[in-house]
């Protein structure tokens, strides 16, 4: 089968959108940072219907910092590839061909870092995930024992973090008298623009006070809210990627049909007209932006550690469980949702029956483990916010406890079949030199896991009454099992 190009596009599939004339021929304006299957099925296709509507050169140098594995599927097919758009009901394809260059910035740094000292780049854009700014979840401060910081504030080449590229190619961008521009976070960090300002600011701060205080007067940083289930790909979603377009796309990804996408309007130097795609540009992101993590991205959390101790392997398996459904459905009603403020005339109730259905759409085959990946970067935004909230009034959580209990019986490693269980997070050395050795004791693992600041900070290691819960509830995960658990 042929692969996917832009000689080829005469051969796709009659059904298959193909990208807009303006947008094959647009200059870049964008360089994003995290080249992955998120970006790709969110930011990209929304600029991509942008430009369709108000053409403009927003094209996207996209750069992926870890793997080069994104640029060798995007590469051979000129930066296109196909968006899979699945509600449940219908499926829709569409050829995205918004991306004009793909880097792996550990082999390219100086076309990444040209791109971003550019006068023609106008807005940087970040999906590098949580732990890909080297800070202290609990905190939000910058990580300076950080090996990759580190090794960046040493001068090293390439630059080996998020911050450090972004920071060289500002430092870059004021030596070439290029002009302010826009970075945009759209990673799942609460007041994520702030957050990463506060990280830019102290790591610049290190190296040069007159590249920090540039910086200040010449970069903005707005938060933004990004809403999209959109999972990894497999070989078997590629190859139903295949029959549909007609030719091979090792880019391919699939998503739900649902997306949503709030900005706060703060912009430097331009940008592409997103609201004619359907986003949202607010004067305040952080109402949304919390209701998104906490009920959408806490209540997944929830699902994968509940999901991985029963062998579940898909979120949707988990809400075909009319027990476990009704666990998470309680979790966002009943726990999280009294306890985080809404943007006003927001129908919360509805939000919540919405990402219900949104949960239970078996054509995503969203994984439990994916999600399940960094809790220790994920926990401390998602749902700790909610459980000082609660301990602050009083009030109980008891299903917010029990997810916390289900994430500190996954740290153990074993699911209730015996089967062994991955921690891929970059705290899993400590986690597991914390949790394993005293496994088979509810009280002391939950001591020990308290004990991890980066997670709990200082305050919730020492509350006792959090504590005797967690380990109520763990007690009974382990004697009888996670259903027998579930609050009544």
């Amino acid at each position: 089968m042929n692969r996917l190009s832009r000689l080829a596009l005469g051969d796709v599939a009659c059904r298959t959108a193909l990208p807009p004339i303006a947008v094959l021929d647009a200059d870049v304006g964008i360089v994003h940072l995290g080249l992955g299957a998120f970006h790709r099925a969110h930011q990209a296709i929304i600029t991509q219907r942008a430009l369709a509507v108000a053409p403009g050169p927003w094209a996207i140098s996209g750069a992926s910092l870890r793997s080069a594995a994104v640029r060798d599927a995007l590469r051979p097919q000129d930066g296109l590839y196909t968006v899979l758009e699945n509600d449940g009901v219908e499926e829709q394809a569409s050829i995205v061909g918004v991306v004009r260059e793909a880097l792996w910035a550990p082999e390219e740094g100086p076309v990444l870092l040209a791109r971003l000292a550019a006068e023609a780049t106008r807005l940087v854009t970040l999906t590098v995930t949580e732990k890909g700014y080297c800070h202290n979840p609990a905190t939000g401060d910058l990580d300076l024992a950080h090996p990759d910081i580190q090794a960046d504030l040493a001068g090293g080449d390439p630059p080996r973090s998020t911050l450090g590229w972004l920071v060289r190619g500002l430092m870059q961008r004021r030596a070439a008298r290029a002009g302010g521009l826009t970075v945009l976070c759209c990673d799942n960090m609460a007041n994520n623009g702030r957050t990463l300002h506060g990280l830019v600011r102290q790591f610049a701060g290190q190296l040069d006070r007159e590249l920090a205080i540039w910086i200040e007067d010449q970069v903005r940083f707005p938060s933004s809210m990004v809403d999209r289930i959109v999972p990894a790909a497999t070989a078997a979603s590629l190859d139903h990627a295949a029959v549909l377009l007609g030719l091979r796309d090792e880019a391919a990804v699939s998503a739900e049909g649902f997306m949503q996408w709030v900005i706060e309007d703060d912009f430097a130097a331009g940008r592409p007209h997103w609201e004619a795609a359907g986003a949202e540009l607010v004067r305040e992101v952080r109402p949304y932006q919390e209701l998104k993590l906490r009920l959408l991205n806490g209540a997944h959390s929830a699902i994968a550690y509940s999901g991985a101790l029963l062998g579940k392997p898909f979120v949707a398996d988990v809400m075909a469980d009319p027990a476990l459904a009704r666990f998470v459905e309680r979790l966002m009603l009943e726990d999280i949702a009294p306890l985080t403020p809404a943007p006003p005339g927001f129908a919360v109730e509805g939000y919540v029956q919405a990402l219900l259905a949104r949960f239970a759409n078996r054509s995503l085959q969203h994984r439990t483990l994916q999600i399940a990946m960094d809790g220790s970067q994920k926990i401390p935004v998602r749902w700790l916010p909610v459980l000082r909230e609660a301990r602050q009034r009083g009030l109980p959580v008891p299903h917010l406890v029990t997810a916390l209990a289900a994430w500190l019986r996954f740290l153990a490693g074993r699911d209730e079949a015996g089967r062994e269980l991955p921690l891929d997070d970059p705290l899993a050395a400590s986690l597991r030199a914390a949790v394993v050795p005293v496994a088979h004791d509810p009280a002391a693992l939950v001591r020990a896991a308290l004990e991890i600041e980066e997670v709990f900070g200082p305050d919730l290691r020492q509350d006792a009454v959090l504590a005797d819960q967690l380990t109520a509830v763990l007690t009974r995960i382990v004697q009888a099992g996670l259903r027998a658990a579930l609050p009544n």
